[in-house]
């Protein structure tokens, strides 16, 4: 498995291009974010790669907001959470005020973007671009928010979205957010995995599990048992 990681939108949201091996040409793309269409279509041309999924590990738009122009231009499908795909096309469902406020001139004088021209919903596990995808749902940062358990062979890796980041966590504080069910999916994260798994998370760099846990506040013991 080769992973390939390309920073994008205004946010520094991290996209990633996964092939199932050094051989094949296909890859999925993962978060392909917002206004870095071109970024990763010269990114892809440059590896000698063709996209043939688009995946989200959740439904903001500085993760998924170019998934409609990518899909169309490589007529391929999107894979997202069912409870973040309305933010697919309302991307403002999961904005404070204050941020909403500012989609119409991020997005050309609109506050919604169109619909993608196939979207499947992502189930408990499914290969998908010759990978093996298992998900786990996280709430806390959105209502869809997943951990994403990749594989090809015997090689596998943990896209954690932003959920988990190398010494945080991510926001509960808009829309759809909810610091109790952030709580219980990290919780559940702790137990679900070895401390050996890489962790590629939504912004930032890779971790692993075993660090996080000696090293990130928000996994240990004295937060995670707070009612």
């Amino acid at each position: 498995m080769l992973i390939h990681r390309l920073v994008v939108s205004p946010w520094q949201a991290n996209c990633y291009f996964v092939r199932a091996s050094d051989s094949s040409r296909q890859c999925v793309v993962f978060d392909p974010g917002i206004l870095g269409e071109e970024a990763i279509t010269s990114q892809l041309e440059a590896l000698g790669l063709e996209p043939v999924a688009l995946v989200g590990t959740h439904g903001h738009i500085d993760h998924v907001g170019d998934a409609h122009k990518l899909a169309e231009r490589y007529e391929v499908p999107v894979y997202l959470s069912e409870p973040d795909q309305p933010l697919l096309t309302k991307p403002g469902l999961a904005l404070s005020p204050g941020s909403a406020q500012m989609l119409p001139q991020l997005l050309g004088g609109t506050d919604e973007l169109p619909p993608v021209r196939e979207l499947i919903t992502l189930r408990d596990e499914q290969d998908i671009g010759g990978l093996r995808v298992r998900t786990m749902a996280a709430p806390g940062h959105t209502k869809g928010s997943i951990l994403l358990d990749v594989s090809a062979g015997d090689e596998r890796v943990v896209f954690s979205g932003d959920v988990v980041f190398a010494g945080s966590i991510g926001r509960t504080d808009f829309p759809g957010g909810s610091m109790a069910e952030m709580r219980d999916s990290l919780r559940r994260i702790k137990g679900a995995f070895d401390g050996s798994m890489m962790f590629l998370p939504g912004h930032g760099q890779e971790t692993t599990l075993g660090h996080e846990l000696t090293t990130n506040p928000y996994l240990q013991d004295d937060f995670l048992e707070v009612n």
